[in-house]
């Protein structure tokens, strides 16, 4: 059977491929196993972001907001405040 080296090379090639493709199935199998696993860490930091999202930065641009909102009376009712003072500074001194 194996007296010519044309019939042997081609014993060695079928068997070569034959290892070949087990080998590439076998790496496709661990390729899409690892593809699980990451597309399963995907989502989990997906929802941790969303949680992220929906527990911090939500309530802090509502506070921002709230801030951006609140911040002109303020400042209003400073310089309300400081104009009064200037205003009793002037006559307190006009009384001296």
């Amino acid at each position: 059977m194996f007296l010519d080296t044309q019939t042997t090379f081609y014993a060695v090639l079928t068997i070569s491929i034959a290892l070949l493709t087990i080998f590439i199935c076998v790496l496709l199998v661990y390729l899409i196993l690892i593809l699980r696993d990451v597309n399963k860490m995907l989502e989990t930091i997906k929802d941790t972001v969303d949680r992220v999202n929906t527990f911090i930065l939500k309530p802090v641009s509502l506070a921002s907001s709230i801030v951006d909102h609140i911040r002109p009376l303020i400042e209003a009712a400073l310089e309300r405040r400081e104009e009064k003072r200037d205003q009793q500074r002037k006559e307190h001194r006009k009384s001296k």
